[in-house]
């Protein structure tokens, strides 16, 4: 007797539970001409990133000369495409150009991936921006009041100036924010609006920094001494987080619109710091659910291959980390938008599906 067999339609989620043995996996090598291995693996993404130099130096052989360029201080060159393809040996190649920031210059140079691409401009336009406008940093010294500038000494991450040149850098980005510069034309454009509103912007962001660096400094000082017992973890907890908001270079890192959540952020850390005495047990029935979410993005960001940057999805998923702070220790202050662990945790493993 002959039997119809039907086709068994699976939810394609299913797959990300099923453990496969390593053999099954899929495994990928890459050769070069002559048919050589340089790299073999299952993991996709960690090949890409042990890959890294060798695509860079592929794409610098196989792009026209006078493409790549070095030590440029003005935009004293034709356009950048969005994107150079050519075709070498049969093969097509493609690659993406954008400015890199070399400190006293920038220079061009070809991307493997529009994100790649994208990171690296964002940090050579800002460069070549800053080689062109005239610097604010006396502008902001006979603007911001004393006490600001008393407050800017709470840097502990060395020398004011390199503090005010974070705050330069992410004044910059803030006037440039969403803007595309391909040609000699954008950038003057952009250039005019820099040199017009820099100053002003600055000293804006300096004053909040200030802000941010006296809370700091506050906090701080409330966790040297003795520790009771029942409170060690969460201090732990609580230095972890101070040292993922402020550390040498978070004004850019952060960005200038974030930087009034930061104040809240740390004034919710004193709000914890109030109640832990009082009750360390619910701080600690809390601090068990941040936990297990912080240890669902550490294992998302460990999946990020050495050299690239995290996704943008993932920074948006630790700056909710934080609102679930706030929400959990010092729920008056407020979050911008609803918030739990479990959207934490949803919006996570949707991103993850998606990328």
């Amino acid at each position: 007797m002959l039997r119809q067999i039907t086709g068994i339609r699976t939810d394609p989620e299913l797959w990300q539970q099923v453990a496969l043995a390593p053999h099954l996996r899929m495994r990928f090598a890459v050769m070069d001409e002559a048919g050589k291995v340089l790299a073999a693996g299952r993991n996709l993404p960690v090949l890409k990133g042990k890959l890294a130099g060798h695509i860079k130096d592929s794409l610098s052989k196989a792009a026209s000369p006078g493409i790549e360029q070095k030590g440029l201080t003005s935009w004293s060159f034709p356009a950048l495409p969005k994107q150079f393809v050519e075709q070498r040996q049969g093969l097509e190649v493609r690659a993406y150009p954008a400015l890199v920031d070399e400190q006293d210059s920038v220079a061009i140079a070809l991307f493997d991936t529009p994100e790649a691409q994208q990171q690296a401009m964002a940090k050579g336009l800002r460069r070549l921006l800053l080689l062109n406008v005239p610097s604010p940093v006396k502008y902001l010294q006979e603007s911001l009041p004393n006490k600001a500038k008393l407050g800017l000494y709470f840097n502990p991450f060395g020398k004011v100036g390199d503090l005010i040149e974070d705050c330069i850098a992410a004044a910059i980005d803030s006037l440039i924010a969403g803007q595309e510069c391909q040609d000699a034309q954008h950038f003057e454009q952009l250039k005019e609006r820099v040199r017009a509103e820099l100053n002003d912007t600055v000293v804006a962001i300096a004053a909040q920094v200030e802000q941010i660096l006296v809370r700091h400094n506050a906090i701080k000082k409330r966790l040297k001494g003795k520790t009771d017992l029942s409170v060690v973890r969460a201090q732990a907890d609580i230095q972890a987080q101070l040292d993922g908001l402020v550390f040498k270079g978070f004004v850019t890192a952060c960005g200038a619109p974030r930087l009034g959540d930061m104040q809240r952020y740390l004034d919710a850390i004193s709000r914890r710091l109030e109640k832990l005495p009082i009750d360390p047990n619910r701080d600690r029935l809390q601090l068990a659910k941040i936990d297990t979410v912080m240890a669902r993005w550490q294992q998302y960001a460990n999946k990020t291959p050495k050299g690239v940057a995290r996704p943008q999805w993932l920074t948006q998923a630790r700056w909710m980390i934080e609102e679930l702070r706030v929400s959990y220790f010092a729920q008056q202050l407020g979050t911008p938008y609803p918030i739990s662990d479990k959207r934490i945790l949803n919006f996570m493993e949707e991103q993850a599906k998606s990328s």
